[in-house]
Parts: structure tokens; sequence; C-alpha cells
């Protein structure tokens, strides 16, 4: 007769598991997601069990490290959140001169605008 695995339980395998993806991410509840635990049942194994709580630090360390490494390096973590470099106004040009570069296009090609 096969078992099924229980999902409802920690084992040294989800937790080495979890705490690699905690390391990779940041974050608490996809690395529990990744090993099909909540992310309650991880804060109740950190609270309960000290050296894994040890190791739930290292791997904040090194994900917080890793992040900042991305960030030193000018890489985006998420598209969203790059930094958009805005172009400076030509010299002498200031809205006020010129309105917007669409409005002179269209006035110099004789549309109405």
């Amino acid at each position: 007769m096969e078992t099924t695995p229980d999902n409802t339980r920690w084992t040294p395998e989800k937790a080495t598991a979890f705490l690699k993806a905690l390391a990779r991410t940041g974050k608490v509840a996809p690395a529990a997601r990744s090993v099909g635990m909540s992310r309650q049942a991880a804060y109740r194994l950190r609270a309960r069990a000290p050296k894994f709580a040890e190791f739930w630090e290292i791997a904040m360390r090194d994900a917080a490290g890793a992040k900042a490494e991305r960030r030193r390096r000018g890489k985006a973590l998420h598209p969203l959140l790059a930094k958009r470099v805005t172009p400076s106004p030509r010299a002498g040009h200031t809205p006020a001169q010129g309105g917007s570069q669409f409005a002179r296009v269209q006035s110099r090609s004789g549309r109405a605008g």
C-alpha cells in the first residue's frame, strides 16, 4: 500500500528547502508555500526550535545581503521598481515657452492643436 506524504508536519528536508527559499527571497509566505506549509506553521516552528530560528536569521541576512548587492549593481528587483531616468530639459526650454512636444509638432505641420 502506497502512503501519501504528510503535509502537516515539518521534516528536515522541508525545513532545509524552506530556509533555502527564505535565503533566496527573504519572504516567509512564499518560502513556506514552496514546501507545502503555511506562513503560520513556519513561525510556530521558529518559536519552538531555537536552531531553526538561528538558521532563519542567517537566511534573512543572506536575503538582505543579496538584495543590497542587486541594488548596488543597478539591477532592478522588479520592472515596476526600476528607477526611471527622466530626461533633463533642453537648454532654454521650459514648458511655458513651448508647450508639449506633441503641440510643437502639430503647429509645425499646420494642424490645429
